[in-house]
């Protein structure tokens, strides 16, 4: 499972997210978010990762240009595209794209023209349509999105912390889950010690879903 800790802007606690298991590290390039990373907070995390996490770029609707730039600037692994993005981003970008959408159906989601092997992050919505579609901190309705994870992969997003990942995993059994705003002593100041927290809560319970999983399989009678 993929574990991801978005809108990280400081070397101490991308240290932190990348000690404590963290496979993915999202860098947020919305200028309007609180978790705006600038060009030299970017690079600072990239060198206290050091290639230990990938490096995600989360951007809005941007100019294919643009995230192009971003990709060589900050050497990114991966793109987050939220709001009103064309698939057609998905072949041109130089690295893979992960389309982030804030969930409201079930039938939106399996009607988008994004292809199927294309991750998906779904998001709770904003609470106000003039709201950014990432970061709101709100929970997202997990028997939607696990009727989404039956269909295709998804990281799960949505007031994700140690309290609750647990419960979140073992009900959507997601791709891998994301976190952000919900490990915050304020808008856009990362918390380590709830990073740490996170992300031991997130791995423990994706061992004990596996372990599950072994224990059903292995109960199953014998077939000739």
């Amino acid at each position: 499972m993929i574990v991801k800790v978005c809108g990280i802007r400081t070397a101490e606690v991308a240290d932190a997210a990348v000690a404590a298991g963290a496979d993915w590290i999202g860098l947020v390039f919305e200028p309007r978010s609180p978790r705006f990373a600038s060009n030299a907070e970017a690079d600072a995390v990239r060198e206290a990762t050091a290639g230990r996490a990938a490096l995600v770029g989360v951007l809005v609707a941007p100019a294919l240009e643009h995230a192009q730039a971003l990709v060589r600037r900050h050497r990114l692994d991966a793109l987050q595209l939220h709001g009103d993005v064309p698939p057609a981003c998905l072949f041109a970008a130089p690295v893979p794209v992960i389309r982030g959408l804030n969930m409201q159906s079930l039938e939106e989601v399996l009607a988008l023209e994004w292809p199927s092997d294309c991750l998906l992050l779904l998001d709770a919505a904003p609470v106000s349509p003039e709201g950014l579609p990432g970061g709101t901190g709100r929970r997202l309705d997990l028997e939607l999105a696990a009727a989404v994870s039956a269909h295709r992969d998804i990281l799960l997003a949505g007031g994700l912390d140690h309290t609750n990942v647990d419960e979140a995993v073992r009900s959507v059994r997601p791709a891998g889950v994301d976190a952000s705003s919900a490990l915050e002593s304020a808008p856009g100041v990362k918390d380590s010690a709830r990073v740490r927290a996170y992300l031991e809560s997130a791995r423990r319970a994706e061992r004990d879903l596996a372990a599950q999983q072994t224990r059903a399989t292995g109960s199953q009678p014998c077939r000739s």
